[in-house]
C-alpha cells in the first residue's frame, strides 16, 4: 500500500466542492452544485448534480457556469442560474421529467437567484439597473473599439471588491409569470431592492431596501412588502436588518439584522407582525453566531447566512457556536440545535415533509451531502473520498489557552508530517474580519503547509465570531490590545509541545490577520519571519479608499476628520520602524476592500529602513484571491508562500 503523500499546489485542480444543496419538495432526491478549477481553461466549473436517497449521483446541467438550484414548491421544475457564451447569468428552466432547459431571462445586465412562489406560478429575482439613461446596456462593456466611459459619482458605494466600478448600477425586483415566460420589473429607483421573500399564498413579496436620501453611507437596512403584481412598497419595519422571510401562516414577517448601527455586533434573528408591530428577537438569550462564519479556502458557503426558514416547529437557520457550525432551530425565543458535532455545515434546505437537507464537511474532509433520517446524518455523496485515500492530513489538536483579562480563548494545532523526528517550524496564521473565526474545516492552506514540514496554529483571538456578543464585540475601536494579547497568550500555549522549535516562528495572515501580523511583529521579536497579506497596514488611508470605507467609523471608532490621532495610533505604520524580522508583503492589485496602497505602504518603508522584504502584487485579482482568485494563481500563491518559510525559517 503507498504512503500518503502531503498536499501539493495543483492538488487544488483534484477537489470537487460541493455547495448549496437543495431537498426536492417530495424530499426524493436534493440538488447540489459541484464545483471544480479547470487547470486548462483556467477558471472555475460548475454544474448542477442530483443525488436520490440512495446515494445515485447524475449530473443534471453541462453548461459549465450554473449555479443556484432550486425546485418548483410542485416538483415539476427545476430553475438555475446559468453563464452562457460568456455573458451575464441568466435564469433557465429545466422539466424534472428531462429534456433541454429553455432561457427564462435574457436581460443584459443579467438576473440573480430564483426564487419560487408557493403555488409555482411566478419567480422572482433581482437583477441590476442601470441609472444612466443613455447607458447601452446591450453593448459589451468590454468593446476594445470605444474609449472607456468617464465615470461621475455621486454616491459613497459606487465600487466593490471583486466586481468594480457599480456606481450606475442599483439591484431591482422582477417578477417572471413562467407559464407565459413574461418578465416583469416590480420595483425602480436611486435606491437597492434585495432578498425577496413571498408570502404563502403567493399573494405578496417581502423584500430588503434603503430608501433614506444617504442610504450609501448608512447601514439602514428596512423591511418592505410589496403586491405580486407590482404597484406600491408598503415600509413594515426599520433598523439594520434584511433576509427576510414569512411565518407558516403569513400572520408574521422574520428578518436578521440588529437595532442599531452596531455593524461590531452579531447578527441577530426578529420577526414583527404583518403591520410591523410586536417586535420579537427569536434568539432569546442565544449567544452564538447566526451563519456559517467559519473561515476557510476550499469550503466557501453560497453565503455567509443562507436565508432563514420557517416551519410549524420553529425557524431554521445556520449558527456557529466555538468554531463549529451546524443547523438550529429557533421557537418561543428558544434554540436548539438540529444538528451537533465539531464540523461546518455551509448550507441547507428543507423538504416538505420537514426532511433536512445539508453539505457538511470538518476539518479532514470537504463538504459532501447528507440528510437528516430519524436523529441521524446519513452522507450521501463521496465527491472527494478517492483522492484524499492519497493524501497526508493532520488531525488538528484542540487548544484552549487564557488570553486577555483572563478569558479563555482557543485555537488549533497541526502537527507537522513526521513531527515525532526533531524540532519544526511553527506558523502562527491568524484569520481576517475581525468578524470571522477558524473552526472544524478544512483549510487546504494549513494542510498544505503541515505536509511540508510545517506547524500550523490558528487561533480565534478577542474579536473573532461565534465566541458570544462580548467577545466579538471586545475590541471595536481598539485593535491591537485584548487580540494582541491572545496572540502571545495563544503562541505561547502553541509552542509547549515538545516538536515546536520556538527560534522558529513564523507569522501569517489576510486582510484583518495581516493587520495583527504586522502589529505583532511591530510590538513583539518573537517571531522570526512574517508573511502579511492583503493587509490593512494604514488606518487613515485605508478609510478613504476602501470600497467600505464609510462603515469604518463603527469599527475603528473614529473616521479621519473626527480623531485622525487615534486612527494614526491604531495603525501599524506608525509603529513600522520597530519591525526586525523578514516581511513578505502580497497584495492584489484590484483588491478594492483593502486597497494595494496598503501594502505598498509597508514595504516601501521597510526598503527605507533597510529590512528584509519582499512585495508580490497579483494583476487581476481581488481581495478574495486565496478563496476566489484564478485557479493558476492560487497555485502560483501557495509556491510562494511556501518558498518563503522554507528561506526564512
Amino acid at each position: 500500500m503507498t504512503s500518503p503523500r502531503p498536499l501539493e499546489p495543483t492538488d487544488l485542480y483534484r477537489l470537487r466542492l460541493v455547495s448549496d444543496p437543495q431537498i426536492a419538495p417530495d424530499g426524493s432526491r436534493i440538488a447540489f452544485v459541484l464545483r471544480q478549477m479547470d487547470e486548462e481553461k483556467n477558471e472555475y466549473i460548475s454544474t448542477i448534480h442530483v443525488v436520490d436517497r440512495e446515494g445515485t449521483v447524475t449530473q443534471f446541467t453541462a453548461g459549465g457556469k450554473d449555479a443556484a438550484p432550486r425546485w418548483s414548491p410542485d416538483g415539476r421544475y427545476l430553475a438555475f442560474l446559468a453563464v452562457k457564451d460568456e455573458k451575464k447569468p441568466q435564469i433557465r428552466l429545466l422539466s424534472t421529467s428531462g429534456g433541454e432547459s429553455i432561457a427564462l431571462t435574457d436581460r443584459p445586465l443579467g438576473a440573480g437567484i430564483p426564487f419560487w412562489s408557493p403555488d409555482s406560478t411566478a419567480i422572482v429575482f433581482t437583477g441590476p439597473t442601470s441609472t444612466d439613461p443613455e447607458e447601452d446596456e446591450a453593448k459589451d462593456s468590454k468593446d476594445q473599439a470605444q474609449p472607456a466611459k468617464t465615470k461621475i459619482v455621486e454616491r459613497g458605494s459606487y465600487k466593490l471588491d471583486g466586481a468594480g466600478f457599480i456606481g450606475n448600477r442599483r439591484r431591482h425586483l422582477f417578477r417572471i409569470d413562467v407559464a407565459e415566460r413574461q418578465v416583469e420589473q416590480l420595483t425602480e429607483g436611486d435606491f437597492h431592492d434585495d432578498e425577496p421573500a413571498w408570502s404563502p399564498d403567493s399573494r405578496h413579496i417581502a423584500f430588503s431596501t434603503s430608501r433614506t436620501p444617504r442610504w450609501d453611507v448608512t447601514l439602514a437596512g428596512d423591511i418592505y412588502v410589496i403586491p405580486r403584481e407590482g404597484g406600491e412598497a408598503r415600509p413594515v419595519v426599520s433598523g439594520n436588518f434584511d433576509s427576510p422571510f414569512f411565518s407558516p401562516d403569513g400572520s408574521r414577517i422574520g428578518f436578521m439584522g440588529r437595532e442599531d448601527d452596531d455593524i461590531v455586533s452579531p447578527t441577530r434573528l426578529f420577526s414583527v407582525d404583518r403591520s410591523g408591530g410586536d417586535l420579537r428577537d427569536e434568539l432569546g438569550d442565544w449567544d452564538g453566531t447566526l451563519g456559517d462564519w467559519n473561515i476557510c479556502d476550499v469550503m466557501v458557503p453560497d453565503q455567509p447566512i443562507s436565508t432563514p426558514v420557517w416551519r410549524e416547529d420553529g425557524i431554521h437557520v445556520l449558527g456557529t457556536v466555538r468554531g463549529e457550525a451546524n443547523v438550529i432551530r429557533a421557537r418561543d425565543s428558544k434554540v436548539e440545535a438540529v444538528t451537533e458535532g465539531a464540523h461546518t455545515v455551509i448550507g441547507f434546505s428543507l423538504a416538505g415533509d420537514g426532511t433536512l437537507a445539508f453539505a457538511r464537511g470538518d476539518s479532514t474532509h470537504l463538504a459532501d451531502i447528507f440528510v437528516r433520517e430519524d436523529g441521524e446524518d446519513r452522507r450521501l455523496t463521496h465527491e472527494n473520498d478517492e483522492f484524499l485515500r492519497e493524501i497526508w492530513l493532520a488531525t488538528p489538536e484542540r487548544i484552549r489557552f487564557a488570553g486577555a483579562n483572563g478569558e479563555e480563548s482557543e485555537g488549533w494545532l497541526l502537527a507537522p508530517q513526521c513531527h515525532t523526528s526533531g524540532k519544526k517550524p511553527l506558523i502562527v496564521y491568524l484569520h481576517g474580519g475581525p468578524q470571522f473565526a477558524h473552526g472544524e474545516a478544512f483549510f487546504f492552506e494549513y494542510q498544505f503547509l503541515a505536509g511540508k514540514g510545517f506547524g500550523v496554529f490558528y487561533p480565534n483571538i478577542h474579536g473573532s465570531t461565534s465566541y458570544g456578543q462580548e467577545y466579538q464585540r471586545s475590541i471595536r475601536a481598539d485593535w491591537g490590545n485584548l487580540d494582541f494579547q491572545d496572540v502571545l497568550a495563544g503562541t505561547d500555549a502553541a509552542i509547549s509541545r515538545p516538536w515546536v522549535d520556538e527560534n522558529r516562528l513564523g507569522i501569517a495572515g489576510g486582510s484583518y490577520g495581516g493587520y495583527m501580523t504586522l502589529w505583532s511583529i511591530s510590538h513583539s521579536h518573537r517571531f522570526a519571519a512574517a508573511l502579511a497579506e492583503r493587509s490593512l497596514s494604514n488606518f487613515v488611508s485605508f478609510i478613504g479608499t476602501s470600497d467600505s470605507g464609510w462603515i469604518w467609523d463603527r469599527i475603528a471608532g473614529a473616521f479621519p476628520e473626527d480623531d485622525v490621532q487615534k486612527l494614526w495610533d491604531m495603525s501599524p505604520m506608525k509603529h513600522i520602524a520597530n519591525i526586525t524580522c523578514p516581511v513578505l508583503v502580497m497584495h492584489s492589485e484590484r483588491d478594492d476592500r483593502t486597497p494595494i496602497e496598503q501594502g505598498e505602504q509597508v514595504f516601501l518603508a521597510l526598503r527605507r529602513l533597510g529590512r528584509d522584504t519582499k512585495l508580490i502584487m497579483f494583476p487581476e485579482e481581488s481581495h478574495g484571491l486565496t478563496r476566489m482568485g484564478k485557479p493558476s494563481r492560487r497555485v502560483e500563491r501557495l509556491g510562494y508562500v511556501l518558498e518563503w518559510f522554507r528561506e526564512k525559517l
